[in-house]
């Protein structure tokens, strides 16, 4: 699907985690940002509940025992399903800098029609041998082009960012407790320069991607070669994958 020249209020849309045997993860939470999104836009969600969704889902299935779906609605209240397979999943990985596209305050941070900047990111991030794109404004890290930034400061501190633009990240919060609980310290602000250059360890975090360990970024290396965060993050992940009544049986 091509957003090239569509309007950001022209869709919204969400990815979710699915299993045919298991059915789709995070139902709910995903349509609640569908619709806190909708409303952003200024697109009727009074059709997005998880009966419609489901619906939607049941009569377009997918031919991958697991992957990715992605759940578009239209301005006119169209609902589009499109599924693809996982790419980089829950290990470590290259990534490179882009400028963050920018939108008007009641667009940014929503994920709307106009989303083929953050797919030419991530294109772009593939031409140079890398995985994932970092979007950058004002010489912060602000977002990831489909995932979402934590860094490991060199005094123990986690960091997310606080920045606008960011899309709201459903597995950072779901994961926030685990950390927590694993004794992390856990703050938001600006990812900027000096604080990424002298981290101790960098992971992004997301449907799309699990828990990836970021080791370079623009080819220069990242960290202290310890994994403490992304493992703590991916056993967070694997215990809310394991977690049944996350799963909304579908086919």
């Amino acid at each position: 699907m091509s957003e090239d020249g569509q309007s950001p209020r022209s869709s919204v849309f969400t990815t979710m985690r699915f299993s045919k045997v298991n059915g789709v993860f995070l139902l709910s939470h995903h349509i609640a940002r569908l619709k806190e999104h909708a409303t952003k836009l200024r697109i009727d969600h009074s059709l997005i509940d998880e009966r419609s969704i489901v619906k939607h889902l049941e009569l377009s299935p997918p031919e991958l025992n697991e992957g990715l779906v992605r759940v578009d609605v239209s301005d006119s209240s169209h609902i589009t399903i499109t599924y693809r397979p996982f790419s980089v999943q829950n290990e470590c990985i290259d990534a490179i800098t882009h400028p963050s596209p920018r939108w008007p305050k009641r667009v940014a941070g929503t994920k709307h029609g106009a989303w083929s900047a953050y797919i030419e990111a991530r294109k772009e991030a593939e031409r140079k041998g890398a995985d994932v794109a970092l979007l950058v404004h004002e010489y912060s890290i602000i977002d990831g082009d489909r995932c979402s930034p934590i860094v490991l400061d060199e005094d123990g501190v986690v960091w997310i960012s606080n920045s606008p633009l960011a899309v709201d990240s459903i597995t950072i919060e779901l994961i926030r407790p685990f950390l927590i609980a694993s004794g992390y310290h856990i703050q938001t602000g600006q990812l900027n320069e000096r604080l990424v250059a002298r981290c101790a360890e960098l992971v992004a975090v997301g449907t799309g991607v699990g828990v990836v360990g970021i080791e370079s970024i623009d080819d220069e290396p990242v960290g202290d070669d310890r994994l403490r965060l992304f493992e703590a993050c991916t056993l967070a992940l694997k215990q809310l994958y394991d977690i049944t009544e996350h799963w909304t049986e579908v086919w």
